[in-house]
């Protein structure tokens, strides 16, 4: 598994490279290059109803007489946006409509989109995207904990619609694959996701800045060693956001 990392990271540099040209994919004045850039940087705040539930073998706790950490509810979550640098970070508790159990989550990812269409206000093409998260669910009445690092990288579609001065949308789709190890290293297996995500920017709206609607779908299959930690993670994220 760790012979995995130099080329996960390999690719990182690799998506890095690019951001540059990308984002002079549509002209922006100077005049107007803040209030109507597509790539300007937000800071965003929002809600995710979570599904988290059990997949593994329930044999797995008979021997302990306990429980899954299977949960339903809804997580507080706060996110940087900048290009194609992505910084999210999922908080959950009794506070937020979550009983019995503490959830965490750290996600940075970084993605490039290569445009195979390039119009003056359309683009279309494929997005890779390399990444790490953090998920940890722990509870008072249940003994085991879940805390899973995942590295992954994905590859999908995505589009761009851009009006200077009014507004842009944007969205892609990507599945993505990735190891998994927990706290340690010592419990170890494969993750599967499906990641999708759909921006609507309006540009100058208040004070010179942008204001941002944005939805976010997350989809983790967590097959780890044993039946103990294999989960799967549903999440419809809802955001807002203000350019910087």
């Amino acid at each position: 598994m760790l012979k995995s990392y130099p080329l996960i990271w390999s690719l990182v540099l690799f998506a890095l490279l690019p951001f540059n040209a990308n984002a002079q994919m549509f002209s922006v004045d100077d005049e107007n290059e803040k209030q109507g850039n597509p790539f300007a940087p937000y800071i965003r705040v929002g809600i995710q109803p979570v599904d988290f539930e059990f997949t593994g073998d329930p044999a797995a706790f008979s021997v302990q007489n306990q429980t899954d950490l299977s949960f339903k509810g809804t997580v507080a979550q706060a996110g940087f946006e900048s290009g194609g640098f992505n910084l999210d970070v999922l908080v959950g508790n009794n506070l937020t409509d979550i009983d019995n159990r503490k959830f965490f989550g750290l996600e940075i990812k970084f993605t490039n989109p290569f445009y195979l269409i390039r119009q003056e206000r359309f683009g279309l093409g494929v997005p890779l995207q390399v990444g790490t998260k953090l998920t940890s669910v722990r509870s008072d009445d249940v003994q085991s904990e879940f805390s899973q690092t995942n590295l992954y990288a994905a590859a999908g579609i995505t589009s761009l619609l851009y009006f200077p001065e009014k507004f842009s949308i944007t969205g892609s789709f990507m599945p993505a694959y990735g190891f998994s190890t927990a706290s340690g290293g010592f419990v170890g297996g494969n993750v599967f996701s499906l990641k999708g995500k759909a921006r609507i920017n309006f540009f100058n709206v208040i004070f010179g800045r942008n204001i941002s609607l944005g939805y976010d779908y997350i989809y983790d299959s967590y097959n780890v060693d044993g039946e103990e930690f294999d989960y799967d993670l549903n999440g419809h994220s809802i955001t807002l956001g203000v350019s910087l």
